[in-house]
């Protein structure tokens, strides 16, 4: 005899428990990964952010450096004029010159283009940041349909086995299987085992990336949020707004302005900085010796060479930054448009796949089961039920993993971090962040 039993619902409404988990910096083994725990642990271990904070002191440094003015210049000239002349002989010191460059109205210009290019690194770093949270979160999500696909496979093959003739005397089943059916029935074991070892390679991989990335040890077991629906979503003129403070924007928009500074100093350094000279000198005169002072201006002439080629490209340079930023908030706006549109057809067909395929094909399993249990059905009904009944939960854990995986897209685009507090509310699909 075999023995049928009614195998439970995918539950689709998980306890919000386990989304609301206070963050943390290394999860302990009775702790799950949420999201906003993960994304913390990569922003602390990450050299990408490591990277993106020394791009900021390379350009602080960069910034001090503009406001230095050019370093004076000392010479000294020795020689034994003042000895052939008194015919004393010898070598003296004939003459001391101090000179200083004078920078123009140069270090200004040279100070905004750097205090601009510093801004930019900052947004940098920022839009850094938000591509590693978005990395986690495709890593994370990756690894939740992992999980679920594994626990359903491990489900399918329980269910396998209880169709296997047990020879029990408590079996409760009367109807005698057929060697055709029992071998039928052996090919739904066999495929369900290939399923679940395919499933747990998947979930071990995608696990191994995951810890990979989080510099966890790759040896520890790691518990995880359990995959839900996406049920929220903010309207695409909140998305679009905060789209205007995208940090790429923002790096696009301070390298506009750092280009434009650029032009005035292109201009302020056509010719190079007058330099004024201080200098004393002795020499042998009415047959004694005397020391007399001056100051000298030099100032270079643009006779030959005015350096407008450099004043062009600074130029140029601004118009190149300009349409590069008009680019960057066509495709930001292109990438979120889609990604919101397309994660709203997501969350309406996850639900409606949940309402009128999850929920009849567990009926109609379970139904189907009862009748072949009486006699009533063939085994081929059976089979049939049982590969739509998992067929269908597996598709329905796709399209909750597309959903998130889409959500983290459309995040990425408007440049919203789940760490700023000024972030839009999500509710529940902030993954365990508030």
């Amino acid at each position: 005899m075999t023995k049928i039993l009614i195998p439970s619902l995918l539950s689709v409404a998980l306890a919000a428990s386990l989304l609301t988990l206070a963050p943390l910096t290394l999860a302990s083994p009775e702790s799950r990964w949420t999201l906003g725990a993960s994304i913390q642990r990569a922003l602390e271990v990450a050299p990408e952010i490591k990277a993106a904070n020394a791009a900021i002191g390379k350009q602080q440094g960069k910034l001090e450096q503009a406001g230095a003015w050019p370093n004076p210049s000392v010479s000294v000239q020795v020689d034994e004029t003042l000895g052939l002349e008194s015919s004393s002989g010898g070598y003296n010191v004939t003459q001391l010159e101090i000179s200083q460059p004078i920078p123009m109205g140069r270090l200004k210009h040279q100070r905004t283009q750097a205090e601009a290019e510093v801004a930019s690194a900052q947004a940098l770093f920022r839009q850094q940041r938000l591509a590693l949270e978005y990395k986690v979160a495709q890593r994370l999500h990756i690894l939740q349909f992992a999980q679920a696909k594994l626990q359903l496979a491990k489900k399918r093959l329980q269910q396998a086995h209880r169709f296997q003739h047990t020879g029990s005397n408590h079996d409760p089943l009367i109807r005698y299987l057929t060697p055709l059916e029992t071998m039928r029935l052996n090919i739904v074991l066999q495929s369900a085992k290939q399923t679940a070892d395919m499933a747990e390679g998947q979930f071990d991989e995608a696990a191994a990336s995951f810890k990979s990335l989080l510099r966890l040890p790759l040896e520890n077991k790691i518990a995880l949020v359990a995959l839900t629906p996406v049920t929220a979503i903010e309207s695409f003129s909140v998305m679009e707004k905060s789209m205007q403070q995208h940090p790429s924007l923002q790096a696009y928009k301070q390298a506009v302005a750092a280009s434009q500074a650029g032009v005035a100093v292109a201009r302020a350094q056509r010719f190079s900085d007058p330099t004024l000279s201080l200098f004393r000198t002795e020499e042998y005169i009415a047959n004694r010796r005397q020391q007399s002072t001056g100051v000298m201006l030099s100032v270079q002439v643009p006779l030959w060479n005015k350096n407008n080629g450099r004043v062009t490209q600074a130029r140029f340079a601004v118009h190149q930054a300009q349409a590069e930023l008009k680019m960057q908030q066509r495709n930001l706006r292109t990438r979120l448009h889609k990604s919101h549109l397309h994660l709203g057809h997501l969350i309406k067909q996850a639900e409606h796949y949940r309402k009128h395929l999850l929920k009849p094909a567990q009926h109609v399993f379970s139904l189907t089961r009862k009748g072949f249990k009486a006699g009533e059905l063939y085994i081929l009904t059976l089979i049939d039920a049982n590969n739509t009944y998992f067929d269908v939960r597996a598709r329905y854990l796709e399209l909750l993993q597309q959903a998130w995986l889409e959500l983290a897209a459309v995040r990425m685009s408007a440049g919203i971090s789940l760490l700023d507090n000024n972030a839009p509310d999500f509710g529940m699909n902030m993954g365990g962040v508030k």
